[in-house]
């Protein structure tokens, strides 16, 4: 059995956030030995929208697990690397820190999130399709690593959680490169296991007091979840919380490739500690979808429609009068699909590959996903 410790929170009062995740933690075996050691604390810090727009891990649920760490004789260092879309420097960062709220929780403990934007070079020759990483210095130098994650629904993956948090520690813009290099979600996820599988985060605690739903993970909305997760495994926790919110993990890719590398067994994690219920009304992102039939002639048609791509996949559109000229769509886009005109974003669909990228930095919500006639009349068909 993997355990994946799971406990009630239905509000982010300092109190119940405490509880909950102590009652999570212990659930999950307790936190690993961290006595005189410096623990990399990793939220997700996709930008710097505040902690109400549940595109970021809660401050209360950081400073939680930083009060356990401390409590337990460790050294907590609070550091992340946002969105390709801002730029990795000591003055954006502070901007995201004090803006996500996790500046003031900090504070309240002493602790001052770390600034530091070196990076290096580390070496993976184990890498099933990524040898080498960029490794932002706070996760190269820490004794244990603890990862914060956010649960949230992803254009692109399905799916943002533990595994998707780890992408955190490769350093800005360096994000978009891998996204260049792998526009299919597949490729992506497995880049993704093999960056879990360097990092080996010790352990995980995820934020489902409200997760977003829909279009994540920034265009979507915030949804209710009154989880606190905790577990020694990234991949089995994701499970637990992809299973709360309706999905199927096989479906996930990151998931799926965990699993196939003999990573995780579906049939061993158990939640342990409070019930979790299934939430019944989670809207999941519009990439997201499982045949109502499986029968021989839609899994045909599915396999058809992931080799059409751009035909199937909804296209990123500029809503123009709530683009702002903010250029963070045209820093993040891998293929330069997106550039500036009078003051508003323009995206050349001809280049887009479906990354999302565009879409996930957009904190105005200026950018909608739309199929095209064919590929619309084509998802109803096999839904």
């Amino acid at each position: 059995m993997t355990a994946v410790g799971a406990a009630r929170c239905d509000s982010y009062e300092r109190d119940v956030v405490a509880a909950a995740v102590a009652k999570a933690v212990a659930a999950a075996c307790g936190l690993p030995i961290v006595a005189g050691k410096k623990v990399l604390i990793k939220p997700n810090l996709l930008s710097d929208a505040g902690p109400d727009s549940s595109a970021t891990t809660h401050p209360e649920i950081v400073y939680a697990v930083c009060k356990m760490v401390l409590d337990a004789g460790g050294i907590p260092i609070i550091a992340d690397s946002p969105g390709a879309g801002i730029v990795y420097t000591p003055r954006t960062l502070r901007r995201v820190y004090e803006r996500s709220g996790i500046t003031a929780a900090a504070a309240d403990l002493g602790i001052e999130p770390s600034l530091d934007t070196e990076f290096s070079e580390i070496s993976f020759p184990e890498g099933k399709v990524m040898k080498r990483f960029s490794i932002i210095r706070a996760a190269t130098e820490a004794d244990v690593i603890i990862s914060v994650c956010k649960l949230k629904t992803h254009m692109f993956t399905g799916f943002s959680g533990a595994v998707k948090n780890t992408f955190g520690v490769v350093p800005g813009h360096d994000k978009a490169v891998f996204h260049s290099r792998f526009p299919k979600s597949d490729g992506f996820s497995e880049m993704l296991v093999d960056l879990n599988e360097l990092i080996r985060p010790d352990f995980v605690v995820m934020d489902a007091v409200v997760g977003m739903e829909g279009n994540g993970p920034m265009g979507g909305e915030p949804k209710h979840c009154g989880y606190v997760f905790a577990s020694s495994s990234i991949y089995a926790l994701d499970v637990s919380a992809q299973r709360l919110i309706g999905m199927e993990p096989e479906r996930i890719g990151t998931t799926a490739a965990a699993q196939r590398r003999g990573l995780l067994d579906l049939n061993s994690v158990e939640e342990v500690g409070d019930e979790v219920v299934p939430i019944t009304d989670f809207a999941l992102p519009p990439t997201y979808f499982v045949p109502q039939k499986n029968t021989w002639f839609r899994r045909m048609i599915l396999s058809r429609l992931f080799q059409m791509g751009k035909v199937y996949a909804p296209a990123p559109h500029i809503v123009k009068e709530k683009c702002i000229g903010c250029r963070q769509c045209v820093r993040i886009c891998p293929k330069k699909a997106v550039e500036l005109r009078e003051g508003k974003a323009v995206i050349n669909l001809r280049n887009c590959i479906r990354c999302y990228c565009c879409h996930e930095m957009c904190q105005e919500k200026a950018i909608d996903l739309k199929r095209s006639l064919l590929g619309e009349a084509l998802h109803k068909f096999v839904r």
